[in-house]
């Protein structure tokens, strides 16, 4: 070594202690130029590269250090503190470990002690838990560090290995319980992840495979054991069974087996401590419920001595108990409580199903038996035992179970019988068993075989005598069961189930058998005395009892024993149940039935009669429930399907209650009841033509004089209230004919019916005939069109029946002198040819035979009640127009006539009110009868009384509300009709209310309000329509001068609506004065539908009074539709007729009108004089602003058509000087047309620059071009004719009137293509128009628009499918357009012939 390199090393280790690290860096490496391998030179440079932060260099520098053979600690020391300044903290802790490391080889335990100890820090503050416990278990036991243990000279001094075991497993046993929940959260939500258990098991299986917690342990209970600290050894013993336990049921099939050989010496060993109750409980599981070599028996002691509370503890004394023979309910409750301590234990499982097959509780047996299984299944699973003999027992227990609750589980005992034989050949109980089951499944001969066999084998064997005695009886030989029985008491008399099998034998023979005390009575008593739990006896002794006796009550009590023994024995709850229904112990036999499906929930017997006695207490819901129950096992129970229809019934499912009776239906479908049932039910749910079809299926079924005489009368009464009830829906939907039809068969059932036995229903059947009476009162506006719509000849028959006894003789004298007095009012008047008079006479004898043959008050109230209306109603048809053919009664007021009749109806009312206090309906006619005499205080009163008797409904405050409407009253009528719509928001009569009160203030709701009556479910009064329709009308009116083509929604819907609305009060209402068909006819003739106007006119003249003015003005509308309609003939007849009958105060606008009509008929039938005259009269009646005007033009027209040139020269100055003074667009058309027609140019251009500054200025537009088109036509100049509409529409593109008339000229002029395109065009503009303002929903499809846009598109589509059709187009594009044009307009016969190209 030179001086050099000497001097430069002193200098570096100076600057390296004076902290000049630059300087020391730059001198190391002058230095390894020098000597490369000086091992002095690479600590310096190491220490330099630390502090000038070199880190990889220093690295290199260190490691190289550590591969010189002179390497000392200070290379090892340099590179930690390298890898602790460059915060490089894995490689730091390498360091430190290969520190640790060189320090043991160098024999410095407490400098490797002290360097250990720096990386236990180091790994607790990182947190990484699982490997400071890695790092700790080095030093334990026969870790490689553990001889750190012993430096004890260090500074810390290490811990002693006890303390560190604790430490260790403090931490592993924490961190194992959080590793697991928090992966068991992670994995649980991962997509595919299974179910939660499986989750778990993988979860814990992988974390306990890393845990050390059992080899912790181990190493602690090693320690103590040395260092004879029995009683912390003890502890920790337990707290390593524990771990054990948790963790044997992840470990694979090989470590299972050891682990659990390791537990039960474990358990053993600390069992002699009597301290673990954990290891006694394994202990008595294992031992799988064999005490054999006593081991049971002592653990069972012990444990129950030093464990007063433990788990195991009622299994335990339920064993115990059990073998000592007792088998009391208190064992088995005692078993049924360990179950709820210990849930997962198989012992505690086996002990219940011992103890309740010992109380007989076979059910309940089977039930354990399940829950058992699971558990052995669970502890075998978990601990590899294979518990072979608790599954013999089970087997053995549940096939016993089985055997003895019925023939449905033969198969399921045999099954085990047969599987317990196999496994044990010796097993004599399973054999027996065998034999009883397979004779119970009807294999007799197998059965007596095995029997025979094991009597071969013991001849003194009674319990094959028993059983074979038990065979003869499955096969019905009760005297061959007698003597084996009497063979099997012979040899052993104190076997209670032999006497209860010979009991049940002689009770199977009958006769003095079955009755004589010594025979089945004695065997039973016997049996009962020898063995008080056998169910089946005291069952025997109660149906005894019942039957020979005579002693219901013990036959109760005997009853009562066996379902207390068994609760699931049917014939005895069966019996039990139905004398406590007899004898109306209803709490009883709920208690009863309760019980018995509680124990057992297949108890179908029981949840049958539960439901039943539910539905009878109105519990609608609980009967629900119990008959489904009853259906789960059973779901061909007819029975119990009736039982549920009724229950869903009760609490208003009825669309529910349908479809359960269709079951009942399938499941008899050559039966009368399903049939029955479903159309009682359907009648319920308001479906009346299912119920119909329902009744008519039915008597279909009858067959047999006996079926016949039970269901003949209850079908036919049935079918006639439906028929009435079908008559009621469908006179809500307009179906008048149906009505009729109804209500005629429901009369022609109840005449054969009561011709057929007078008595019986009788009350039914006349109120049956009272309602088809009323029913086709309803609709008696049909009968002058239709006369046969009544059976007069029924009508008769029934009125013959109901004479034969006269209400006088039933009712109080001065009601009977009242009634006799109203019902000769009644024969005074004929009315409609006398269908009235008999239906209204009819309806009241049928309410008085109600009365008579009434079986209780409330029905006879409502009777009254029926028949109080049918006088009101009689009254209410008195009118002057009826009377009009009586020549002594047509001054007399119509009030007069009525008064008898109202007093009668009156009188009913309050007979009605005697016999029922709080009926509504009796209240409420009352009110209706006092308002028509004149009563207001009365009426108030009653109609008050019906609100509070009916307080959910709202008809009795409508019915209010008009009475206070009728007095003027308008607010307190509307706080009674808004009552009435909160109570009930469909009722039409408080919507009508409504409107009436808006009517009467005169508000814009008006009409919106009788819109409402007209639209609501179809149920709309007269009123409602006459209303609504008068409204539109003057409406319609009113906006007649200011309609464009594209009308809003608001008022081309409601026209259609109010034609629909006065069709059918046309068509419900007499219309005897034929205001409702005037009506009619005006809307008609304002949408265009002159034909059906004209009808409608006639129709509303027919029924007016001849003579006078009404007369007069319908004639006069009546032409003026037939003109409209193109009936010229006609209308002129009708002029003629009509100007006979002109009165002289007629307005003279009027008969401007009628002038103008008369004449414009005559212009068109070719009277042209006579047209002129007309004409000439009309000038004459008009004033001098438009009405003039007009009637020149027409005057101006009627003379150039006579053609004569001095008749056209007066025309033509007619109208000059008729325009002159007030120009109007018709007569400048006229002079227009005039002048293109006479080449006279002049004047056809004053005329249309007159034309053009006219308004609307569109209407002028149409006539030019239309005026001119039609000229060049004539002219045969096409040309010309498609230049002046062309010149139209560019002025007004958006018209479609014009590209309508365009498409007439093409079609004229045979270019179908052009006028298609032109059709489409205007169709195009009037949807455009139309779009969002316009909904076809609101209108019934029976009338549609009134408006310029309706008759743009039915042209527009006429035009297109006829254009379309001569051009070729395609059929389906043809139909297209047709079928449009037919839904746009269906009542115009030409339009339905375009369907026909």
């Amino acid at each position: 070594m030179s001086v050099i390199f000497k001097a430069k090393l002193k200098s570096a280790k100076t600057a390296v202690a004076e902290k000049d690290y630059d300087y020391a860096y730059d001198l190391c490496h002058d230095l390894l130029e020098l000597d490369a391998d000086n091992y002095n030179v690479h600590i310096l440079l190491g220490v330099s590269c630390q502090h000038v932060s070199k880190w990889s260099e220093g690295e290199r520098v260190y490691q190289r250090a550590m591969e010189m053979p002179k390497a000392n600690i200070l290379a090892w020391q340099g590179i930690c503190a390298l890898y602790e300044a460059s915060k490089e903290t894995e490689k730091y802790e390498q360091a430190l470990e290969a520190l640790r490391q060189r320090y043991m080889d160098d024999g410095n335990q407490v400098k490797a002690w002290e360097t250990m100890h720096k990386i236990i820090q180091r790994r607790e503050a990182a947190g990484d838990q699982r490997k400071l416990v890695r790092t700790l278990r080095e030093l334990t036991g026969s870790g490689k560090l553990h001889t750190l243990l012993g430096a004890t000279e260090a500074e810390p001094a290490p811990p002693v290995e006890y303390e560190l075991l604790t430490r260790m497993y403090e931490i592993e046993s924490a961190l194992d319980k959080r590793t697991i929940d928090n992966e068991i959260s992670k994995r649980r939500t991962r997509l595919g992840a299974g179910p939660i258990a499986k989750v778990r098991q993988e979860v814990r299986s992988e974390v306990f495979g890393e845990s050390g917690v059992l080899e912790t342990l181990e190493r602690q209970i090693l320690l103590h054991t040395q260092s004879n600290e029995a009683d912390k050894a003890q502890e920790l013993k337990e707290r390593y069974f524990e771990a054990l336990v948790d963790r044997v049921d992840v470990m694979e099939e090989e470590q299972k087996q050891k682990a659990v050989d390791l537990l039960q010496r474990t358990a053993s060993d600390l069992t002699s401590s009597d301290r673990c109750a954990a290891a006694f409980e394994l202990l008595i599981e294992l031992t799988d419920t064999s005490d054999d070599d006593g081991k049971l028996a002592e653990l069972a002691e012990r444990y129950i001595d030093n464990f007063p509370d433990g788990n195991l503890k009622q299994a335990v004394q339920a064993w115990s108990a059990l073998g000592k023979g007792e088998f009391s309910a208190i064992v088995a409750d005692t078993a049924r409580e360990g179950i709820q301590k210990a849930p997962d234990s198989p012992f505690t499982h086996i002990q219940a199903v011992r103890a309740a097959l010992r109380n007989r509780q076979y059910q309940a047996t089977v039930d354990a038996a399940i829950a058992a299984r699971q558990a052995v299944q669970q502890f075998q699973s978990k601990y590899g035992a294979g518990l072979e003999h608790i599954q013999r027992i089970l087997d053995m227990c549940t096939a016993d179970a089985y055997l003895h609750i019925g023939a449905e589980h033969a198969s399921d005992a045999e099954h085990l019988y047969r599987k317990c034989v196999e496994a044990d050949d010796d097993n004599l109980e399973a054999k027996l068993g065998l034999g009883l089951a397979t004779c119970a499944l009807g294999n007799v001969e197998e059965g007596q075989k095995i029997l025979e066999k094991l009597l071969e084998d013991d001849p003194k064997n009674h319990l094959a005598l028993g059983g074979l005695g038990a065979a003869r009886m499955e096969i019905g030989d009760a005297q061959g069961a007698v003597d084996y029985l009497r063979q099997a008491v012979d040899i052993e008399p104190g076997h209670a189930v032999h006497h209860a099998r010979l009991g049940s034998a002689y009770w199977q023979l009958g006769g003095q058998w079955q009755s004589d005390r010594q025979y089945a009575y004695t065997s039973w008593l016997q049996a009962a005395r020898l063995d008080a739990g056998i169910a089946k006896v005291f069952s025997g002794l109660g149906q005894w009892y019942q039957k020979h006796g005579n002693d219901t009550e013990r036959a109760k009590k005997c009853l009562a024993k066996c379902m207390a023994l068994d609760s699931t024995n049917s014939t005895a709850g069966a019996a039990l149940a139905d004398m406590y229904v007899a004898e109306g112990s209803d709490d009883l036999c709920e208690a009863l039935l309760v019980q018995a499906t509680d124990d057992s929930y297949g108890q179908r017997w029981a949840w049958r009669r539960l439901g039943f006695l539910w539905l009878r207490q109105e519990r609608g819901e609980q009967a629900v429930s119990a008959f489904q129950s009853a259906l789960s096992g059973d779901r061909g129970d007819a029975l119990c399907w009736q039982g549920l229809c009724e229950a869903y019934q009760s609490i208003g499912r009825m669309h529910t209650s349908v479809k359960v009776a269709q079951r009942v239906v399938e499941l008899e479908p050559q039966g009368v009841a399903g049939y029955w049932l479903c159309a009682q039910t359907s009648m319920r749910a308001r479906q009346v033509e299912d119920a119909l079809q329902y009744f008519v299926q039915a008597a279909e079924h009858v067959t047999g004089a006996t079926a016949t005489a039970l269901w003949g009368r209850a079908l036919g009464a049935g079918r006639a209230e439906c028929l009435v009830a079908c008559a009621e829906k469908w006179h809500a939907e307009g179906l008048f004919g149906r009505v009729a039809e109804a209500s005629n068969d429901a009369l022609a059932v109840a005449l054969a019916m009561l011709e057929e036995d007078a008595t019986q229903a009788a009350h039914l059947l006349w109120s049956i005939v009272h309602a088809a009476c009323v029913w086709l009162l309803r609709v008696q506006a049909q009968f002058e069109a239709h006369p046969g719509l009544v059976a007069a000849d029924v009508v008769r028959s029934l009125a013959k029946l109901a004479q034969r006894k006269q209400i006088s003789d039933t009712v109080p004298g001065f009601l009977a002198q009242t009634l006799h007095t109203a019902a000769e009012e009644t024969r005074k008047y004929e009315l409609h040819g006398g269908h009235v008079q008999r239906l209204l006479e009819l309806a009241a004898l049928a309410a008085q035979r109600r009365i008579v043959t009434t079986p209780t008050t409330g029905l006879a109230s409502a009777a009254w009640v029926d028949l109080g209306h049918s006088y009101y109603e009689h009254s209410t048809r008195l009118t002057p127009m009826a009377l009009q053919d009586d020549a002594e009664l047509q001054d007399e007021s119509a009030a007069r006539a009525q008064q008898p009749l109202l007093q009668a109806a009156a009188n009913c009312a309050a007979a009605a009110i005697q016999l029922e206090s709080d009926s509504a309906r009796a209240y409420t006619l009352q009110g209706v009868v006092a308002t028509q005499q004149g009563h207001p205080a009365l009426a108030q009163h009653a109609f008050i009384m019906a609100t509070r008797h009916a307080a959910q409904s709202g008809i009795p405050w409508a019915d209010l509300g008009f009475l206070y409407l009728h007095y003027g009253d308008v607010e307190l009528a509307n706080k009674a009709f808004s009552r009435a719509q909160m109570l009930d928001p469909g009722l039409v009569v408080a919507w009508l209310g409504q409107a009436l009160v808006a009517e009467s203030l005169d508000t814009k709701e008006c009409a919106e309000l009788f819109e409402a009556c007209v639209l609501l479910d179809g149920v709309s009064s007269p009123v409602a329509d006459f209303g609504y329709a008068v409204h539109v009308w003057q409406a319609a009116i009113k906006r007649a001068e200011s309609q464009s083509i594209a009308q809003p929604r608001s008022e081309q819907s409601r026209l259609a609506l109010a034609i629909y609305a006065a069709r059918r009060l046309v068509a419900r209402t007499e219309d005897g004065c034929g205001a409702a068909h005037h009506l009619l006819a005006m809307l008609l003739e304002l949408n265009g539908e002159y034909d059906a106007a004209a009808n409608a006119y006639h129709s509303a003249w027919t029924r007016i009074k001849r003579g006078g003015a009404r007369e007069w003005t319908a004639l006069v509308s009546l032409g003026r539709a037939q003109c409209s309609a193109a009936l010229y003939e006609e209308a002129v007849v009708t002029y003629a007729q009509a100007e006979t009958l002109q009165p002289a105060d007629a307005k003279t606008v009027q008969q401007l009108f009628a002038a103008m009509g008369c004449g414009l008929a005559l212009f068109f039938t070719g009277r042209l004089e006579e047209s002129l005259q007309r004409f000439e009269a009309a000038l004459e009646l008009s004033d001098a602003g438009d009405q003039r005007a007009l009637v020149a033009v027409v005057v101006a027209q009627v003379l150039w058509a006579l053609g004569a040139d001095e008749h056209r020269t007066l025309a033509r100055q007619y109208l000059l000087d008729a325009m002159a003074d007030r120009p109007a667009v018709p007569g400048l058309a006229a002079l227009f047309a005039i002048g293109l027609l006479l080449d006279d140019a002049e004047l056809v251009a004053a005329a249309r620059t007159e034309l053009l500054g006219q308004s609307p200025a569109d209407a002028a537009l149409h006539s030019v071009a239309r005026l001119e088109s039609c000229l060049a036509v004539l002219r045969d100049d096409r040309p010309a004719a498609r230049r002046a509409l062309a010149r139209a529409l560019h002025c007004e593109p958006s018209d479609a009137s014009l590209w309508l008339l365009l498409a007439d000229f093409e079609a004229l002029l045979a270019r179908p293509a052009s006028a298609a395109m032109a059709a489409a065009s205007a169709l195009t503009l009037v949807r455009q128009a139309l779009r969002g303002h316009h909904s076809w929903a609101a209108a019934p499809p029976r009338a549609l628009l009134n408006s310029a846009s309706l008759r743009v598109l039915v042209s527009a589509s006429e035009i297109e499918s006829r254009a379309l059709s001569a051009s070729g187009a395609a059929p389906s594009v043809v139909r297209s357009a047709a079928r449009r044009a037919v839904i746009y307009q269906p009542w115009a016969e030409d339009v339905w012939t375009c369907l026909t190209l």
